[in-house]
């Protein structure tokens, strides 16, 4: 599997072609949301259609940030069992937590569809397979959670999930059908189109310098001039700046690092991910993969701990694929990128308030796609006056990680741990084959 001679570009960039919007910066608006990824999109959409007149900043282009760079994989739930969200909240609020988290997927579908967004969305199921039977039995449990809560999830056995996935190395896994897969880089510029078409002004390469409060709400202070608002939210995950001091101390920064194949042989398809379904696995570092409208592989794992990337991270991914599927050993990689994700302290995403018409929304942990487009509708609810007691989802106190700089040092310690963990399995498993 060789990489082509200039492989370090996005493929969902790669694959659609962008559009500019708004230049003159108003001098008023009622929101101004920071962040035009798939929380402020949604945010912005969602108030636009209240009447609200908004303006969307993003210091980037749209989808140069996770909302353009992620797996498109379209996840109900969180990284919490529904049990863990009771046991945290209470019966009552964690039951409603959960039902609205475990129905954040459908409700990106049901999104796509009412607003016509072409990006080959397909709600078919998703995939977590276990890569020993202790996961499996921890998948087990998750499954049963969800079933008891209504939910259209299913535990498969080795040779169900060998038939789905076409390899032996898991060992089960758990199917969930309320799950899918999206392009996502079309996607988030398709709730660009839609927010735009409702009144919404976006203003991309426009980073939000300062805030500070005016006479009856907030100034945002640009590059390109001043705006003011009754109301600012912040979307900005994990690519905030220091716009509040304690804002980047909120999360812990992890990256994830992707590459997609050249499209696959006919041959190749009928053994890589037959069943079509995206997927995740148990490892502790784990992989994530799919299938892409034109039958590329794409695979993606934990990456190092920067932005840039070089040949070793192209090796690195390739030794995952080949370990799933050792037949794509002469398929050229075409494309690797990486983007960050943001690890929140409470491992849910962070809804807060920390000033009166300040609202912040990050951390959605490898769940991005269907919840941060959940958050949006969350967000513009307290943006429109509902009391933060009444919020469906949770509204935390606004605070930094204690001893923030440690927890990433932490991180990356760990992760390197947890890697030689996995490779110290995938040996012992070659070595019983």
């Amino acid at each position: 599997m060789k990489a082509t001679i200039d492989p370090f570009s996005c493929l969902w960039q790669a694959q659609h072609s962008a559009h500019s919007f708004a230049v003159a910066l108003p001098p008023r608006a009622h929101v101004v949301v920071i962040g035009a990824g798939y929380t402020g999109l949604s945010t912005a959409l969602q108030l636009a259609e209240a009447g609200r007149d908004v303006v969307a900043l993003d210091a980037m282009s749209i989808g140069d940030g996770a909302s353009g760079r992620n797996g498109g994989q379209v996840i109900p739930g969180l990284k919490l069992n529904p049990d863990e969200l009771e046991h945290r909240f209470g019966e009552k609020k964690g039951r409603v937590l959960a039902d609205l988290v475990g129905s954040a997927a459908g409700y990106v579908f049901d999104l796509i569809q009412r607003l016509s967004i072409d990006c080959d969305a397909r709600q078919a199921g998703w995939i977590q397979a276990a890569h020993h039977e202790a996961a499996l039995d921890g998948l087990r449990d998750r499954a049963g959670q969800w079933r008891s809560r209504g939910a259209d999830v299913q535990i498969l056995d080795k040779a169900q999930t060998r038939q789905l996935l076409g390899t032996s190395i898991y060992q089960g896994a758990l199917l969930d059908r309320r799950a899918g897969q999206l392009q996502p880089y079309q996607y988030v510029h398709g709730l660009a189109a839609a927010v735009r078409q409702r009144g919404v002004r976006i203003f991309e390469r426009c980073a939000a310098l300062q805030l500070r409060r005016s006479e009856g709400g907030w100034t945002v202070v640009t590059a390109n001039g001043e705006v003011r608002a009754d109301q600012v939210v912040i979307a900005t995950n994990a690519y905030s700046s220091p716009l509040l001091p304690a804002l980047p101390h909120t999360y812990v920064t992890l990256w994830s690092l992707q590459a997609a194949t050249a499209p696959l042989s006919d041959d190749l398809l009928a053994h890589v991910l037959p069943g079509g379904l995206p997927v995740s696995d148990t490892f502790r570092v784990l992989r994530y993969f799919r299938r892409t409208q034109d039958g590329r592989f794409v695979l993606g794992t934990r990456g190092a701990f920067r932005d840039a990337l070089n040949h070793g991270d192209i090796a690195r991914v390739r030794a995952e694929m080949l370990d799933i599927y050792p037949m794509l050993e002469n398929v050229p990689i075409t494309h690797c990128w990486c983007g960050r994700v943001a690890v929140p302290a409470a491992s849910i995403p962070m809804l807060s308030q920390p000033e009166p018409g300040l609202t912040v929304a990050l951390g959605y942990y490898g769940r991005g796609v269907a919840m941060a487009t959940r958050m949006g509708a969350l967000v513009a609810d307290l943006v429109q006056g509902l009391p933060a007691e009444e919020s469906a989802y949770p509204v935390t106190p606004f605070k930094a990680m204690p001893a923030a700089p440690l927890h990433r040092n932490v991180a990356r310690v760990a992760a390197n741990v947890m890697r030689f963990q996995d490779l110290f399995e995938r040996r012992v498993r070659g070595a019983r084959r």
